[in-house]
């Protein structure tokens, strides 16, 4: 029996996703038009629709030149360097948990060693811990070893986010790959290093691909972590909160830095779309 629908419930059904659409979208477009708007427009009751863009919350945003008069006063915002920053760490702790992850997932998926799965079940618990209870025991230990605001230090705490990720998702992708290939390898010679390189790694690629975006915009947006650990080293999201001063409103400018920000998310999620998704639903020979 197959089931047809009347073209009102069709309507009706694309009615609720357009209005969802429109739902998730237009804060985005508010940011977006609030990074254009001159600090009278943001602040006018009600919020008015029609207004003068302008590139002026940008140029004060990236103005690392000597600070000069503005709209809002004499004021230097130097956001460049968070951007660069959240760059090295994101990129970084995607490599190390890469570096890390795959083998580790690959063991997991195909060696019988004890207590295997509640060890996986502990590498994934550090994925759902509250970020305090890493953070506040990590900040006196990082100032005594001095790697309080530094790289590697952020990186190293990072993995707390991507490396259970990385674990994980490689374990299901392996364990997709069927046995035999690597077993008709061995037959063939090839050492387990080998088979590893050779043969698991390019039936990974895909996969491998899509986790790395995955966890790579985790780390981008990670807020607690840089917050505690970092000062001059702060990620974009760091600085975003330094903006909001008391007494001072920059929000324009902040509206403008949210803006930046997702430029990179974006950026990755539009060129990496169809490895993100091969990535997610990722499965070698069935």
């Amino acid at each position: 029996m197959q089931f047809t629908r009347s073209p009102l419930l069709s309507f009706l059904l694309n009615i609720l996703v357009l209005l969802c659409a429109l739902v998730l979208v237009f804060p985005l477009a508010w940011i977006v038009m609030m990074s254009l708007k001159q600090q009278a427009d943001v602040m006018a009751w009600p919020p008015t629709f029609y207004f003068t863009p302008t590139l002026e919350n940008f140029r004060v945003l990236f103005d690392v030149a000597q600070a000069g008069s503005t709209n809002y006063g004499t004021i230097k915002v130097d956001f460049i360097s968070p951007v660069i920053n959240s760059v090295i760490i994101a990129l970084g702790s995607v490599l190390v948990s890469l570096v890390v992850g795959v083998p580790a997932g690959y063991v997991l998926a195909r060696r019988d060693i004890p207590k295997k799965e509640d060890i996986a079940f502990f590498i994934l618990g550090f994925r759902f811990a509250p970020a305090l209870l890493v953070v506040i025991p990590l900040f006196g230990i990082f100032q005594s070893i001095g790697l309080y605001d530094t790289y590697t230090g952020m990186i190293w705490v990072y993995q707390v986010i991507t490396l259970p990720m990385i674990v994980w998702l490689s374990r299901s992708y392996i364990e997709d790959i069927p046995r035999d290939i690597e077993e008709a390898a061995a037959i063939d010679g090839a050492k387990p290093v080998r088979i590893f390189f050779h043969i698991v790694l390019p039936l990974l690629k895909p996969g491998l691909i899509g986790a790395s975006l995955l966890v790579f915009l985790l780390a981008w947006h990670n807020f607690a972590l840089g917050l505690m650990l970092s000062s001059t080293r702060a990620p974009v999201t760091v600085a975003l909160l330094k903006l909001l001063n008391p007494g001072v409103q920059f929000y324009p400018v902040m509206a403008a830095g949210l803006v930046v920000t997702m430029i990179v998310p974006v950026i990755l999620i539009v060129f990496g779309q169809r490895h993100l998704e091969r990535g997610l639903t990722f499965g070698a020979v069935k």
